[in-house]
């Protein structure tokens, strides 16, 4: 009797077990394949180094060479997001890569609100006119003014792990719907990562429609000198903090959802605009634009009948080669608005350099339909109009 009780104890013991890893096993196999923003076994140089966008390797001839004869076929989104990741290296040097994603895709997600508003395709007011977002710093980039988080502690060339301040307040305050009143009420203490760092009542330097928060103290000092005196050297370039841009309309969508706090350098609490999902939609959207066909010759095959006939499934094979030439474009439309950015950057200085950058990005964006029928239409960049713009 003995030995039977120990047996069953023993297969009991072992379903548990077989039980345990069942239920383990799935938690492991999702964090091994959690994408990088999510993950928190990356250190901050790792976590930029997988948000690097393509490069060549071209010399530099052959390759204004080829820039000049490429026709990309797109819609206006992301060449948006495209001008203002180059345009952020000049204006804002001090800002990592995934920064300048984040604030890129906050340009161009509230500039389609914008217009979705305009043209009638959404009504209401938006997330920043119903006071969400109200007191937390603010710059403007390119036109738009945008809301940001500052990433305290974060250093890009870091390493080894480092983790981001964070704040269990913060959450609570700032997922807290503004009170309905003439003036919203702010979240000015939502975010206050280290008091003796920043204010977040203030913007990150200057007034709320300040220019890009490294151009102060990136333009020099021209002031002429008094005779005797040694001549005026510029200060170093001040480092600004690295920021996330903050999602504003997510947050006010998920605003009576439950949080949990982390203090990882990955994940903040607030919703900010993805470095990741900006990355991605780069890499997919920029087709080369297709050549002109012939007028077809009139032909005596009978028509094919739409109702009879298979739908012809996708080719696998075809999906990398198309993969690889957007990825191929996208590194072209970036080398060509680094060439554009550099070259007028010493004439201009950062603030001028923000500001003219708009009007550049009209003179070359695809030409759509005006109103609802040109939303999301997509037409042709070339990208030696791009170039055209140097100085």
């Amino acid at each position: 009797m003995s030995k039977q009780i120990l047996s069953a104890a023993k297969r009991h013991s072992k379903k548990r077990t077989s039980s345990s890893a069942e239920t383990t096993s799935p938690r492991a196999k999702r964090a091994k394949n959690a994408l990088p923003l999510s993950g928190t076994q990356l250190s901050p140089a790792e976590f930029e180094a997988s948000l690097a966008l393509p490069t060549l390797d071209l010399s530099s001839e052959a390759l204004e060479q080829e820039i000049n004869a490429t026709v990309l076929h797109t819609n206006r989104a992301p060449i948006v997001v495209a001008f203002v990741v180059q345009m952020l290296k000049y204006t804002m040097p001090s800002q990592p890569l995934s920064s300048r994603l984040s604030l890129a895709q906050a340009v161009m997600s509230q500039g389609a609100q914008s217009k979705a508003l305009n043209i009638g395709l959404k009504s209401g007011k938006s997330a920043e006119t119903e006071g969400w977002g109200e007191g937390q710093p603010k710059i403007r980039v390119m036109g738009q003014q945008l809301h940001v988080m500052r990433r305290s502690g974060y250093d890009c060339h870091d390493n080894g792990t480092h983790e981001e301040a964070t704040n269990e307040q913060a959450v609570k305050q700032a997922k807290e719907k503004p009170e309905e009143k003439d003036v919203p009420a702010n979240i000015e203490e939502a975010h206050s990562l280290r008091a003796d760092e920043f204010d977040s009542q203030e913007t990150i330097k200057g007034d709320p429609i300040s220019p890009p928060p490294s151009s102060s103290s990136l333009t020099a000092d021209t002031k002429p000198q008094k005779q005797g005196q040694q001549p005026h050297q510029s200060p170093e370039p001040s480092i600004d903090p690295p920021l996330w841009a903050l999602d504003l309309e997510k947050l006010r969508s998920t605003s009576t959802t439950t949080t949990t706090t982390t203090t990882n350098h990955n994940t903040p609490n607030l919703p900010i605009h993805s470095p990741h999902s900006a990355r991605t939609y780069l890499l997919k959207s920029f087709a080369t634009a297709p050549t002109p066909t012939p007028t077809p010759t009139t032909s005596t095959t009978p028509p094919s009948d739409p109702k009879t006939e298979k739908p012809k499934k996708p080719n696998k094979a075809l999906k990398d080669p198309e993969a690889k030439e957007k990825e191929h474009n996208l590194a072209l439309l970036l080398h060509a608005l680094d060439l554009l950015f550099s070259s007028w950057i010493d004439t201009l200085g950062p603030e001028e350099l923000d500001r003219r950058a708009w009007g550049w990005y009209v003179r070359v964006r695809p030409r759509v339909e005006a109103g609802r029928d040109g939303w999301g239409g997509r037409g042709e960049v070339r990208l030696g109009e791009v170039l055209g713009l140097r100085r």
